[in-house]
């Protein structure tokens, strides 16, 4: 069985390693900025993790070597396992980077490493809660083929879903991920904007919406977006949607940018199954504009 070191010992990087170790994996331990925080995520993980001081002590003690530094480390990283001189032939070494791709660990190449990325599409708010939603994520994973055939397998072995892409694809789908996880978080932020504009504060609206996003989340997981779709949009309701248009327009004109974007983009759901009221679809599409 292969044994994982972690380069970065942030909330993805103690959040991977705490759920391998419940899943019986070897977690050698943790190299970072501060061995303090490379301290705190071995205690987190187990007895045996441990904190290493430099990354040569790491890289020696590690068959696996996961980068899970935030993206603007990546490089820098790499080029201090360069400058290691540890033999790094046929280690596999991967950063959990979504956004960045295996490009980013050339240099390592050069050395015999078997390189590639792997991305959990999930948040993490800390070590604890990642691990548990590591349970529920889907992974990415893009580099060389040796790489990637040895990442598929390890996943298979974990029971974990994955897909297989391209370099090239990263940043599309690290946008549809962002946009996904990060966008509906402000959108969230936007309907408890116009709900303070109604009187309405925060500590009251966001358990009064929760329960409406939650519905509407597990809707689109059980039925798709096209039939999870309700509302005035879908229904063709041009009277509705112009209501709304005006009570922003009248108290906080700054938000009816959002909502036409945010009702152009329902209006294309819309348009693929629910509504093909053609006289509709053009009323609604002048009033997004």
């Amino acid at each position: 069985m292969e044994t994982i070191g972690f380069i970065g010992a942030g909330r993805l990087g103690t959040a991977f390693g705490i759920y391998l170790a419940r899943r019986g994996r070897r977690v050698a331990g943790y190299y970072s900025r501060t061995y303090a925080h490379a301290q705190k995520a071995s205690a987190f993980v187990s007895e045996t993790c441990q904190a290493f001081q430099t990354v040569r002590d790491l890289l020696e003690r590690s068959d696996w070597i996961a980068i899970t530094t935030n993206d603007g480390a990546i490089e820098r990283v790499t080029e201090e396992i360069v400058d290691s001189g540890i033999h790094i032939a046929g280690k596999l070494i991967f950063h959990m980077s979504g956004a960045g791709t295996s490009e980013l660990l050339a240099p390592l190449t050069a050395k015999g490493a078997l390189v590639a990325s792997l991305h959990p599409l999930q948040t993490f708010a800390d070590g604890e809660s990642g691990a548990r939603a590591m349970e529920e994520a889907m992974f990415s994973i893009e580099g060389e083929a040796a790489a990637v055939e040895m990442l598929s397998a390890w996943l298979d072995e974990l029971g974990r879903r994955y897909f297989v892409i391209d370099a090239r694809q990263k940043p599309l789908y690290h946008a549809a991920a962002s946009i996904a996880s990060n966008g509906l978080v402000g959108v969230i932020d936007y309907a408890l904007e116009l709900m303070k504009l109604v009187g309405i504060e925060e500590e009251q609206a966001l358990p009064a919406l929760v329960p409406l996003i939650k519905t509407t989340v597990q809707n689109v997981a059980e039925k798709g977006t096209v039939r999870a779709l309700t509302g005035p949009v879908a229904r063709g309701d041009v009277a509705t949607v112009a209501t709304h248009i005006t009570a922003i327009q009248g108290c906080a004109s700054h938000f009816v940018p959002g909502y036409r974007a945010l009702g152009q983009m329902t209006l294309s759901t819309a348009r693929r199954a629910q509504l093909k009221d053609q006289e509709k679809i053009t009323e609604l599409t002048r009033l997004f504009e």
